[in-house]
């Protein structure tokens, strides 16, 4: 499958003298969880059916089948909550949303939904790498449990409490900051936000 925009888009574009159209950050995390689904279905098909190599025997070929299951397994929940958010584009989500979804009370703040997450959510992020001991990197599932016990809103109609992988991911994403597999210090590879990539979205020069 191929991602948009690649070459032939691109060069369409050139050709007809078209402005490019800005990228929807919820429309592309949906498409690379969906690619990311079917790249890890392929990769335990091919486990699967791929004879162990000479002296691994079944247990090398179940462990390596049983990392494969679960980074599945997260990928497809990642994919679950995207496809259910009640995000939608902004010009249909005054007609099909009450004015205050995000339960706070009635007025202008409530309906003045920032389009993209507020500096406090990056300092917020911050404050979590420095409680961990300014790892290199945090799990998507670690950050969240951590901001979800701040009070307030986190960005859009969600509060902190309300977070999920998914909705931090969108919220993210306007500032370059994506999820990436890393090996962790606990030796756990799971979905995770670098430091490095969260000081640059805050401007701070990490090459210094």
């Amino acid at each position: 499958m191929t991602t948009f925009p690649n070459f032939l888009d691109t060069a369409t574009t050139t050709l007809l003298g078209t402005k490019p159209l800005r990228e929807n950050p919820h429309h592309r995390a949906l498409l690379d969880a969906f690619i990311k689904v079917q790249n890890l279905e392929e990769q335990l098909l091919a486990a699967i059916t791929t004879p162990p190599a000479p002296g691994a025997g079944i247990s090398g070929l179940m462990e390596a089948c049983t990392d494969l299951l679960i980074e599945r397994l997260d990928a497809g929940c990642d994919l679950s909550e995207l496809l259910s958010s009640d995000y939608c584009c902004a010009a249909d989500r005054a007609v099909v949303e009450p004015c205050v979804p995000c339960g706070l009370e009635t007025g202008e703040e409530c309906c003045q939904e920032p389009a993209e997450p507020t500096a406090g959510l990056l300092d917020a992020c911050c404050n979590v790498f420095a409680q961990l001991g300014h790892p290199h990197a945090v799990a998507s599932a670690d950050l969240v449990d951590a901001l979800r016990h701040l009070p307030g809103i986190a960005g859009k109609h969600w509060r902190y409490s309300d977070l999920t992988q998914a909705r931090l991911a969108e919220l993210l994403a306007p500032h370059g900051m994506r999820t990436r597999d890393i090996t962790l210090p606990d030796g756990r590879r799971r979905k995770s936000y670098s430091r490095e990539a969260l000081l640059t979205a805050m401007g701070v020069c990490t090459s210094c």
